[in-house]
């Protein structure tokens, strides 16, 4: 069963309804705590190479306007695995927004002066004031089975576009899953090799369970049950802004709006990736099937 990979969208609330509904109901200034874990890309561990002994203290800093005390938290190797968020503002969800665009320059620029890779796992949220908490951390599906004789045989010339989709989903960057999504999406739309021509794609369409599936049913609402090319087509001019920001990353806005469409859209282009060449193999074992009887 496919799964999505991304963070975004999938904070989810700890707390029941009335506490949720509370804090999201008040707008007063008061303390939200924010953590971040963050994790070792390479070691897939959650700490990164950073000696907590070397971060402990707090910082007191101006996040977006709001005060905010800034706090570091090791494991028990003593390597940093927690960064901690104490902000007063009026709404949970845009402190978050605000202390996540924080954490990411912090990371980048430790990143650079320490040339190790730095990343978030997660993060969870709190409004002590209403007993709300939310938390956001990596689904960990059960082991599934396998057909062994299923995935023996693939035609060359789809091998190419197979390990494309395999980078897309081993990558938990959402640009750089989007770019690997639709390098597959494009091919398929345009009717070129290694797919089928124009016939094969009539009457495929964006279904509600892909939407849910992905994450994206509520960014994307619109696209249910429109035909699967147009949503190629979104994934491609979003694919092309994220080729332009990496060539002219001087002249990228910082769009919060953008950043929180990219992660459905790559999910989304992601399965659908993965639909059309699950059914370009479906479509030659038939013919194989046939041409043998």
């Amino acid at each position: 069963m496919w799964i999505p990979y991304d963070l975004m969208g999938a904070l989810k609330a700890e707390t029941p309804a009335p506490s949720v509904e509370a804090s999201k109901a008040d707008r007063a200034p008061r303390d939200i705590v924010i953590g971040f874990f963050v994790r070792n890309p390479v070691t897939q561990t959650w700490e990164i190479d950073v000696r907590a002994e070397a971060v402990n203290r707090v910082y007191f800093r101006d996040v977006q306007g709001m005060p905010a005390e800034i706090a570091f938290y090791g494991d028990e190797s003593g390597k940093l695995n927690e960064i901690i968020y104490r902000v007063q503002g009026g709404d949970p969800f845009a402190a978050l927004a605000a202390c996540r665009r924080d954490v990411d320059e912090r990371l980048a620029r430790w990143a650079l002066e320490l040339g190790r890779g730095m990343a978030l796992a997660g993060w969870r949220v709190a409004d002590p004031r209403h007993g709300a908490r939310w938390r956001c951390t990596p689904f960990r599906p059960s082991a599934l089975d396998i057909d062994l004789d299923a995935v023996e045989h693939v035609p060359d010339d789809l091998r190419p576009f197979i390990r494309l989709y395999q980078r897309a989903r081993n990558a938990s960057d959402s640009a750089w899953r989007l770019l690997n999504a639709t390098a597959i999406l494009r091919p398929w739309r345009e009717g070129r090799a290694p797919f089928a021509a124009a016939a094969a794609r009539a009457g495929r369409a964006v279904t509600f369970d892909m939407l849910v599936h992905s994450g994206a049913v509520s960014a994307f609402a619109d696209l249910r049950d429109r035909p699967l090319t147009e949503l190629a087509d979104r994934a491609q001019a979003l694919s092309d802004r994220v080729r332009s920001d990496l060539d002219r990353p001087d002249a990228t806005v910082d769009d919060e709006e953008a950043r929180a469409r990219l992660a459905p859209m790559a999910s989304l282009a992601d399965l659908a990736a993965r639909e059309v060449l699950l059914a370009e193999i479906a479509r030659r074992q038939g013919e194989a099937m046939a041409l043998a009887s």
